[in-house]
């Protein structure tokens, strides 16, 4: 019996031990495959918008605010959305040519633009501008290049997507802007902390007046917004939360306010008294920014 149980142990033992040399079965290895080019599905087109879909005119809106002191409110704008990818801004030079604006059908909307001194002789238009500009009609550095260092500026990069930032276009960055404007004042901006560089256009601003506003939208898009006459800055800041807008700068004071739709909103000699205060000799200005279909736009019309 003994010498059994001594059989049976060495036999197990030598099954054991020829178990733990024979090798265990391996996952096989992945196949490396790259398949050609004409089995990868292609990648979706991404088609233009028609021409009267590049924008959305938002006309005679209102927005009920409740002020800190418990006061309700009633702010009224107007304003068009643009999807950046699809339009560019142009310089759109020379002095009062709203009554031209009206009518020019190759536009989709005009703004004001940056701020500027008056500078007789700096140019052909007699002003320093307060920020950089790429458009897609030409490059304008600062004639005032302490004032853009200290201020905000929003741009179209050669993607398609806004961008809200501070201070000048960067020089060894600057291909990567297909739109820049400097110059501006950063009222908003719920991403990012201004640098100690940042200085801004306004102090303290107590006045009622109108306002236009470069707002970058939850969306991605581009707003450009013109409030109804009489509104505070403190009530502005009620307005942008309110609207829930990413950004929100202003580019000019509030008598050079301008927003022009050609053909559906237009600049009349009762706005210009409007806006101005009755003072005409103030509302003059050398120039808007022209909202136009963006080039990208029209190679992409083309192809369908």
């Amino acid at each position: 019996m003994g010498r059994s149980l001594a059989v049976l142990l060495a036999l197990a033992g030598a099954v054991v031990g020829a178990a733990a040399l024979w090798p265990l079965p391996q996952e096989p290895e992945p196949l490396s495959w790259d398949p050609p080019p004409e089995l990868i599905p292609p990648q979706p087109i991404v088609l233009p918008p028609a021409r009267e879909q590049l924008v959305e005119f938002l006309p005679d809106q209102s927005i009920r605010l409740l002020r800190p002191t418990g006061r309700e409110i009633t702010v009224r704008y107007s304003a068009v959305v643009a999807d950046p990818r699809w339009v560019d801004l142009a310089f759109y030079g020379g002095w009062e040519r709203e009554l031209e604006a009206n009518e020019d059908s190759s536009a989709l909307a005009f703004v004001t633009g940056p701020t500027y001194e008056r500078q007789q002789g700096f140019n052909d238009l007699g002003i320093a501008l307060h920020g950089d500009l790429v458009l897609a009609n030409g490059q304008w550095d600062a004639g005032n290049r302490a004032a853009a260092r200290q201020r905000a500026y929003w741009a179209i990069t050669t993607g398609g997507e806004l961008e809200f930032g501070y201070g000048r276009l960067p020089r060894e960055d600057s291909s990567r802007y297909r739109i820049f404007v400097g110059g501006l004042h950063a009222f908003h901006h719920s991403e990012a902390v201004p640098p100690e560089s940042y200085k801004g256009v306004y102090q303290g601003m107590t006045l009622a007046d109108v306002r236009i506003v470069y707002a970058w939208r939850d969306d991605g898009r581009l707003e450009l917004l013109e409030t109804a006459d009489g509104l505070l800055f403190s009530d502005l800041e009620l307005l942008v939360k309110a609207r829930g807008f990413r950004a929100a700068y202003l580019p000019d004071h509030a008598s050079k306010s301008r927003l022009i739709i050609p053909g559906q909103k237009l600049w009349s000699d009762e706005q210009a008294l409007w806006v101005s205060g009755g003072r005409l000799d103030i509302i003059p200005l050398p120039f808007m920014l022209k909202l136009q279909p963006s080039r990208a736009w029209y190679e992409a019309s083309n192809r369908l």
